[in-house]
Formats: structure tokens, sequence, C-alpha cells
């Protein structure tokens, strides 16, 4: 596992290409390497796409209008993904800057799912080939998402995958995120 841990971060580490024609590569081999299960195809029905690239969610706007969201990776009950490929400096202004619009994004798409479906208890953002983050809510009552486990470990490096207890946790948020809530 370790030369595959390493051979993944080689391979990602310094891409520059474009968001998308990056992120589900990226995170398609994340799951492979995690033996995680890997998204299912899109269905047209959006109620039937548990496990999808590019989930489809009506945003409502103030103005009574509607357009369409499309999450980067949606598990039901688990998370909303959205990928970023920034190409900015790691922990620089315009870094943190990005990562947090991205995580608003992210958060507008959680709130925008049916309400039969539910919030899922994580919001995950992603810059390809370079940072994890997650950020957890467990009421799951659209209360805000905070960094998780906390504000000084919810981001994740690359080069941090080679820690068992991080692939564990990924892991879990992928297969059972209910089991990381601390209460």
């Amino acid at each position: 596992m370790t030369d595959r841990i390493e051979n993944f971060i080689t391979r990602w580490t310094g891409t520059s290409g474009s968001e998308r024609a990056n992120y589900q590569l990226f995170l398609t081999e994340l799951c492979t390497l995690l033996g995680l299960p890997l998204p299912e195809p899109a269905s047209k029905d959006t109620e039937n796409n548990a496990y999808v690239f590019e989930r489809r969610v009506v945003i409502q706007q103030p103005d009574g209008s509607q357009n369409n969201g499309f999450i980067d990776l949606y598990k039901r009950d688990c998370f909303v993904l959205e990928a970023k490929q920034s190409g900015k400096t790691l922990d620089s202004s315009g870094w943190d800057k990005a990562m947090l619009r991205a995580h608003n994004q992210a958060d507008q798409y959680a709130r925008a799912l049916p309400s039969s479906e539910g919030r899922p208890p994580f919001i995950i953002v992603v810059d390809v080939g370079r940072n994890i983050e997650l950020y957890a809510e467990f009421s799951r009552s659209g209360a805000t998402y905070t960094a998780f486990p906390d504000a000084t470990s919810h981001r994740l490096r690359l080069e941090d995958l080679q820690k068992p207890e991080i692939q564990e946790r990924l892991r879990t948020v992928w297969s059972d995120p209910l089991s990381l809530d601390p209460s």
C-alpha cells in the first residue's frame, strides 16, 4: 500500500491542468487507493443519483428565480464535495479565499438538496493534487458546517495520505460518517 500511496502522491503533485480536466480522475483514483466504491453512472432521474459526479441541484434565488447547480461529487447521507484546482500558493491569502469560496459553494449545494434526502454530515473541499478539507455538521439540520475534526487539523495535504489514521478518516467519511460524531 505504501508504494501505491507514494505513486499516487507523485502522480498528482504539481498537476496544473484545469479542475474540469482533472477532478474526476483524481477522485476516482483516490477512491481506488483507499479501497472505496467508485461513483456510479448518473441517471436522468436525479433522485436515483445517490453517489455520482455532477449531481444536479436546483438553487432557489432570493428573487424567486431558480438555477441549476452541479455538485462535483455527491454521496447521499455522507457528503457534498466541491473540487478546485486553484494553482495558488498553499496557505496564502489568495488560496485561503479560494478554499473559502469553494466551501461556501458546497454549503449552498448542500442546502439545495431535496428535503427528502436531508443534508449530508460532511462537506469536502478538494484542491486537486494538493489538499483535502473536511467540514462537518452532524445534526444535519442546516446549522453551520465547521472544520473537522478541528480548525487545526481539517486540512489534509496530499502527503498526509501516507498516515493510516488519515486514510481511515477518509474511508469513514465515505462509508460511515455519523460514526465520527464526537457527541
